[in-house]
């Protein structure tokens, strides 16, 4: 805040009002301005500004737009995942029947139980992920979206 007579700087001349810090630090020879302001009245002015400033509709716009993108932002992470553990599984399952193959045609290594089990593991790990992880939900905006917003932004002054 600025003195409307000098322009020095208003700061808090005591607890709880503001006044033009001239007068007080330099004397009336800079400045004659000794009006003041309560402290709660600038922090009533001022948030209240904010306030009707931050219900303007294009920032409720804003507000949705920012909403909808960080839901399909988390979203994408989580589709990303699944597609990966999908092809994970498909790939060790495709492993599996090879397995399985070369056993039916006559072909048998030791090693081969191991490798069996190392993939039967690592199908079903995946397999779990994926019935514990479902798809993300569609992005559905809340109905009342910007009462959600004027919500959170008109208790701005108790906050």
């Amino acid at each position: 805040m600025k003195c409307a007579c000098c322009g020095s700087s208003y700061t808090l001349i005591d607890k709880n009002r503001y006044g033009c810090a001239a007068p007080r630090n330099k004397g009336e020879s800079i400045c004659t301005n000794r009006a003041s302001i309560l402290r709660e009245e600038v922090e009533t002015r001022v948030l209240d500004g904010l306030r009707e400033a931050l219900l303007h509709p294009d920032l409720i716009a804003a507000f949705a737009e920012e909403y909808r993108r960080a839901f399909n932002e988390t979203a994408a992470d989580a589709n990303a995942e699944r597609d990966k553990a999908k092809r994970d599984l498909a790939k060790a399952e495709k492993k599996i029947a090879g397995i399985l193959a070369a056993i039916e045609d006559g072909m048998y290594h030791p090693s081969m139980k191991e490798k069996m089990a190392a993939l039967e593991m690592e199908k079903s790990g995946l397999a779990r992920f994926l019935e514990t992880s479902p798809e993300p939900p569609a992005l559905r905006l809340p109905p009342r979206l910007s009462d959600l917003y004027r919500g959170k932004i008109t208790p701005l002054s108790e906050s």
